[in-house]
């Protein structure tokens, strides 16, 4: 058994010599579009207040400076109250981020993705390459390295970005350093490469497993963690394999001092070493947690689905909505009180600081939100569901019928509209819900009304039903596309959306298409007036409307975007999956 134990180790030992061999040079690929937004006309800008996408890296500068960032460009920053959202000017994964202060930070992510923040904006550095890098860590702001993909290393020197010979052929996941002359980059198969200020040479670290996190004290140990579990600890000569207890592969790694060491990583697993031995936290979570960094007398451990946790006695608590649902109908009483509902009877509500997850009684999914006040709010879904808010809590209604219900409105709290699946329309009269004959049997997916008398549900095949106070009737609309989201701000100003990016207008006669500038499907419109409207859709397609023409804005997402609502024109919010919700406000 030695013999083959000894025997695999020298098996890797030459598999990983010849990749470090091999050398990487300059990426070859052609350098892709880092995401830069393209100007617009507009004084404002689209920003996440939620992060329902993955989290990878995390670090800070004091206890209410913290910086986080993730899938899809997200860039969230925690003010000691608060995590808010960064306007980040790229849709790339961002995989780490480390700075010097808080007016000097670094993140990294896919595709050579480099951004600075200088304290007042994110921008995005000249493309040196292609490979995706996981790892940033510096000395200084004039002396910061990056690593990543196939043993690529970058050095930026305070005016720009260069490459340092590695020959590394191995995916270098992380980096951290005691000085410019003293770094330490770990990656696949167990390497460990170190750079005195020369050159960069491989250690031994005794695993051929990947090794995804390492940290060290400014004068002593150095940890690397990794897969199965496994904590390697430099002694200043040679690494050692330390007991942790787990065989869950471990991410992250980041510490004050060699007696407060924090290691995370999948199912929520969390170690800590005082000094002696490793042992485990309640995380409280089973998801992934791939970064954590402790200082300023606070922790942070993030991870997938946007989870962000911090410890309170006894183990640790999310300061995020614990969801990731996907969320499908927005509503405010103001801009500081919105709720945002979706999968699995998902409600979010939002106070003007931050998202609260909020018990809705009920796991069908919520598809339409509308309310007359903050104590009169309705609540629509699945198999028939209709949830009422009393400005307390959410409590069931009985709708009568078992259709799956996609929208709701009302003109007061004792006349609400829903409709939904096979033509169905229900309405409440202030004591219960009764059916209405809607004249048709097509699937009506939203419903807004200018009056008790003058209300509009669509529907596929261009399907629009009008209500004129006494009866349904159809209408018709000029086109047989899927219709998905009405308003409007009087019985002659009228906005329909859909399929094909189209966008219908009624002036009070008759139906007339607008040349909306997108060719995606919009799925919802909300306008503060008939000069002043908004569209959104998929991929991220929001389109304003100035009274004149559509012209396409820039949302900061690629992901499917699937209502809106605002308290006014420049404080507008969209929901969209993964529990995200975007801001539309002054900059």
């Amino acid at each position: 058994m030695r013999r083959r134990t000894g025997l695999l180790r020298i098996l890797v030992a030459i598999g990983l010599s010849l990749a470090l061999a091999v050398g990487c040079g300059e990426n070859a690929k052609n350098p892709l579009d880092p995401g830069v937004p393209p100007p617009t006309s507009q004084t404002v800008t689209w920003n996440p207040l939620t992060s329902g996408e993955g989290l990878h890296g995390v670090w800070g500068e004091s206890s209410s400076a913290i910086f986080a960032v993730g899938e899809g460009g997200t860039i969230l920053r925690y003010d000691g109250t608060a995590w808010r959202p960064m306007a980040s000017a790229t849709t790339k994964i961002l995989r780490a981020v480390w700075g010097t202060s808080a007016r000097d930070v670094f993140a990294v992510g896919d595709e050579g993705t480099i951004l600075h923040y200088d304290g007042v904006s994110w921008s995005v550095a000249p493309v040196v390459t292609n490979a995706d890098l996981w790892g940033v860590w510096g000395a200084a702001g004039n002396e910061v390295f990056a690593v990543g993909e196939s043993g690529t290393i970058l050095r930026f020197d305070g005016s720009r970005w260069q490459y340092l010979a590695s020959r590394a052929f191995v995916h270098l996941r992380h980096v951290w350093g005691r000085s410019g002359d003293d770094v330490f980059a770990t990656g696949d198969f167990g390497a460990i490469l170190h750079y005195d200020g020369q050159s960069w040479t491989l250690q031994a670290s005794t695993v051929g497993t990947t090794i995804l996190g390492v940290w060290g004290t400014s004068t002593g140990d150095v940890f690397a963690v990794g897969d199965l579990g496994r904590i390697l600890r430099y002694n200043g000569t040679s690494w050692a394999l330390m007991p942790t207890g787990t065989t869950t592969p471990l991410w992250a790694v980041w510490g004050t001092s060699e007696t407060n060491v924090i290691a995370a990583g999948h199912d929520g697993v969390i170690l800590r070493f005082y000094g002696t031995a490793w042992s485990q936290d309640v995380s409280g979570t089973t998801m992934p947690l791939r970064g954590v960094w402790t200082g300023g007398g606070a922790s942070i451990a993030v991870g997938d689905v946007g989870t962000i946790l911090r410890p309170i006695a006894g183990g640790w608590e999310p300061m995020t909505p614990g969801t990731a649902r996907d969320l499908r109908s927005v509503w405010g009483a103001s801009g500081s009180d919105v709720t945002a509902v979706g999968d699995g009877g998902t409600i979010i509500h939002y106070d003007g600081a931050s998202w609260s997850l909020i018990a809705s009684g009920t796991s069908q999914t919520l598809r339409g939100i509308w309310g007359k006040s903050a104590a009169e709010i309705v609540a629509v879904g699945d198999v028939g569901t209709v949830l009422r808010y009393d400005g307390a809590a959410w409590t069931a209604m009985a709708s009568g019928t078992s259709e799956r219900l996609m929208g709701v409105w009302g003109s007061s709290s004792s006349d609400v509209f829903a409709v939904g699946g096979n033509g169905a329309i229900i309405h409440y009269d202030g004591t219960s819900w009764g059916t209405m004959a809607s004249g048709t049997q097509s699937y009506l997916r939203a419903v807004w009304g200018s009056s008790a008398s003058d209300v509009f549900a669509v529907g596929p095949r261009g399907t629009i039903v009008h209500f004129d106070g006494n009866s349904w009737s159809v209408m018709v609309s000029g086109t047989g596309v899927f219709l998905t989201g009405v308003w409007g701000t009087s019985s002659s100003d009228v906005f329909a959306v859909g399929d094909g990016g189209i966008i219908l207008h009624y002036n009070g006669t008759a139906w007339s298409p607008m040349a909306s500038g997108t060719t995606g499907t919009l799925n919802a419109v909300w306008g503060v007036s008939g000069q002043d409207v908004f569209a959104v859709g998929s991929r991220g397609a929001i389109v304003h409307f100035d009274g004149g023409s559509w012209v396409p804005m820039y949302s900061n997402t690629v992901r499917p975007l699937h209502a809106v609502w605002g308290a006014s024109a420049l404080d507008v919010f969209v929901a969209s999956g993964l529990a995200r919700v975007f801001h539309y406000g002054a900059s």
